[in-house]
């Protein structure tokens, strides 16, 4: 892995041989949060385990951007991903955007999200939609 990085150290991890993200759960007030942080950030306190996150979550909300941004070409498609240990996570969407409909469910994937001028790969997280299901509602 020479010429690949991670685009955010401490946000993926590798358990049983594909990545996961990495949240951090409360032991005070028991609300999950990502990425994983030192002190909780609903209550600030320093009592908490990390903990895998599940792959398959709900689009809360999204948006388009028409223009490049950085490395990214458009359509760049990004979203509220909910997940069920109750955290939020914002995260691109790989898909046709005509596809893309809040309330969908989405899976967890990774792999190569840019590459540098020198040739390193980045890699990150993105979403993609789960193949049983394309319901939701557009965002207009």
């Amino acid at each position: 892995m020479d010429d690949q990085i991670f685009f955010h150290p401490g946000v993926l991890e590798e358990r049983d041989g594909s990545f996961v993200q990495i949240g951090r759960r409360c032991n005070s007030c028991g609300k999950t949060s990502f990425p994983a942080s030192e002190f909780c950030k609903f209550c600030s306190s320093e009592k908490g385990e990390t903990l895998p996150l599940s792959k398959i979550g709900t689009l809360f909300s999204f948006s388009v951007t028409r223009v490049p941004v950085g490395p990214y070409k458009p359509p760049i498609i990004s979203g509220f991903i909910d997940l069920p240990e109750g955290t939020r996570i914002f995260g691109q969407i790989h898909a046709d955007v005509e596809e893309v409909r809040t309330g969908m469910r989405l899976s967890m994937e990774t792999g190569v999200i840019w590459t540098e001028k020198d040739g390193t790969e980045v890699i990150g997280y993105y979403y993609v939609p789960c193949a049983a299901d394309n319901g939701g509602k557009t965002n207009a």
